[in-house]
């Protein structure tokens, strides 16, 4: 019985210093928005910071047009939008066609970066779009292209089902014109499923009915609103979403763009090796942009941005959800690996003392540890030494806290979006005392439901991990509902 007192010792020490964690984020959050947070509306100079927005396409017919002609028309004085078809298999390529006037470019750019073969280059007539018909060779392959082409000072890549609300470029931008050692910069995004638009501006964004989705849009807000924004204050961030991010572009191409089969960039191949690959390359590419400044001993500093929304389809039913989960974790243990000597280490200050350290710890080894757990208390149980008082106030505590921090950071929401753009508004999806009571109670549910469907398929990763397998997953998109007037 011994062991089972040394291991409940354990267990208690990792889960009370992971919910200390987990709650002084919390709290910290909850600091930087009362305290800290500032919409900044001074006029800046955007014209001397052009932007390339890089849009990876792969079987996209759905969502490609609606997405190119929402770009296109984004609040910012000097962009362009760089559509790369990555060898879609469905009629991306031919959609586009059919619905923009092409005019096919005969030059090519010096490659910076070695992709895939890029079959043609067309320039979309009377619009700021280019688009780019290339062999398939993956998200990050297709990124690469982009970053090959763009014209622009700044690389923002975005997923080919997403949309920005108008303003979304110059939130993004700031953080690189009020700091140049700003490595990386990205919004928050909100969960586009049964979201309704018209005229690039989302003007329906009811509670959905599908429950997979309900608790995707609270795992949104606990993740975006607390966790990154904690991470990004304290010099820590290790992750901005591929759906929505800003880059400099002289940084992309002094580390070699994203992780790719194809790429074969002299700092991959030295740090990290020749056809190195992950199938989560927006981590690994932050991380990478770390090391590289901290190598080079200069400041860097990666934002988090409250107030731009990216609105993205998410998965609708718990097979795809499932499988999205699992590359999501396997490709947090890839990144882990590809830089495990920057854990713990003091020369990459936070990033390397905090931030890596959590990941590993309570992100990467948490389902591991968890389902441990679970047998031991079955265990525990079974040789009647569980403590049931315990047990009775973990649950109790676990309802309390995602009460507390779902209805405090919905408040907090309000307070903010009152003083920002409707889309930060419309993000919250609810509209009634209702709504937000059912989303309440919805979260309170997945904290005994949906968090072992995640153990599950982040174990599913971890073994894909140690598996070497490289699959992406890709879940069919449904599209979002438009209007005109």
């Amino acid at each position: 019985m011994i062991y089972l007192r040394i291991i409940e010792k354990i267990l208690i020490i990792y889960f009370a210093i992971y919910f200390v964690v987990d709650l002084l984020m919390y709290f910290y959050s909850l600091y930087v928005f009362f305290f800290k947070f500032k919409t900044v509306h001074a006029d800046l100079d955007y014209e001397n910071h052009p932007i390339s927005i890089v849009v990876p396409a792969y079987n996209e017919e759905v969502s490609i047009v609606l997405c190119a002609d929402m770009l296109s028309d984004l609040d910012y004085p000097d962009f362009e939008v760089i559509i790369v078809n990555d060898g879609s298999k469905d009629n991306t390529m031919n959609v586009l066609r059919k619905h923009y006037d092409l005019v096919e470019r005969t030059e090519t750019p010096q490659t910076a970066i070695q992709t895939a073969q890029v079959r043609k280059v067309y320039d979309v007539k009377d619009k700021n779009i280019v688009i780019i018909d290339k062999t398939n060779g993956g998200k990050a392959d297709a990124v690469n292209v982009g970053i090959n082409y763009a014209q622009g000072k700044y690389v923002c890549t975005i997923d080919a089902d997403s949309v920005l609300d108008m303003t979304a470029l110059k939130a993004v931008v700031k953080p690189f014109i009020n700091n140049p050692n700003t490595i990386v910069s990205g919004g928050q995004l909100a969960v586009a499923n049964d979201v309704e638009i018209r005229n690039n501006r989302v003007i329906s964004s009811k509670v959905p009915k599908n429950i997979w989705v309900q608790w995707q849009i609270i795992e949104y807000i606990k993740s975006f609103l607390i966790s990154r924004m904690a991470f990004s204050r304290i010099n820590a961030l290790l992750v901005m979403s591929g759906a929505f991010s800003l880059f400099k572009k002289s940084d992309l191409l002094e580390v070699g763009g994203f992780l790719s089969k194809n790429n074969t960039h002299p700092y991959i191949v030295k740090n990290i090796g020749k056809g190195a690959q992950t199938v989560c390359e927006d981590m690994e590419i932050v991380v990478r942009l770390w090391k590289y400044k901290r190598d080079k001993k200069e400041k860097a500093k990666a934002e988090f941005l409250a107030e731009p929304v990216c609105w993205t389809e998410v998965p609708d039913n718990p097979k795809n959800l499932f499988k999205q989960r699992a590359r999501w974790h396997q490709g947090l243990g890839e990144t882990l690996k590809i830089h495990k000597q920057m854990i713990l280490e003091p020369n990459y200050g936070t990033t390397g003392l905090l931030g890596l350290p959590y990941y590993l710890f309570f992100e990467f080894l948490s389902p591991v540890v968890k389902l441990f757990s679970i047998f031991f208390v079955g265990v525990a149980g079974y040789y009647g030494v569980l403590n049931l008082k315990w047990v009775l106030l973990l649950l109790l505590s676990i309802m309390l806290t995602t009460a507390i921090i779902m209805s405090s950071v919905t408040l907090v929401i309000e307070r903010w979006s009152q003083k920002n753009i409707w889309a930060n508004r419309e993000a919250l999806r609810y509209k009634t005392f209702g709504d937000w009571l059912w989303l309440l109670l919805s979260g309170i549910l997945s904290e005994f439901s949906y968090a072992f469907f995640k153990i599950i398929a982040q174990l599913k990763g971890i073994l894909d991990f140690f598996n070497k397998k490289h699959n992406w997953n890709k879940f069919d998109r449904k599209g979002i509902t438009t209007h005109t007037l």
